[in-house]
């Protein structure tokens, strides 16, 4: 029985696929379409650790975002200092904040 999953995985998943006797098909993609799938996945992981927050599940969420920002040609250093100066200029989460509304 055939499972269609029509998502990005990683590099080494074919490999494994076939070492457990299974068949599998993959295409390569690129541009646009490698964009647009590595966006989903990072959705996909964000899902995945809400429903169970543990360090595995966080850590397929970094993995997905260093690649989308390497390929986006953001750094870690940008990151962090851009992490840096929000904290600075509007502060953390850490107070647990929830803004119910606004009067204009």
């Amino acid at each position: 029985m055939k499972t269609l999953h029509h998502k990005l995985v990683r590099d080494r998943i074919p490999e494994i696929i076939e070492e457990a006797g299974k068949t599998h098909q993959t295409t390569i993609i690129d541009g646009e379409d490698l964009r647009g799938a590595a966006l989903k996945k990072l959705q996909e992981e964000v899902m995945e650790f809400v429903e169970n927050p543990c360090a595995e599940e966080a850590a397929d969420i970094m993995e997905i975002l260093h690649f989308i920002l390497g390929r986006e040609g953001i750094t870690d250093a940008q990151v962090m200092t851009a992490a840096t100066v929000k904290r600075i200029n509007r502060g953390g989460f850490n107070m647990g904040y929830f803004l119910e509304w606004v009067e204009e």
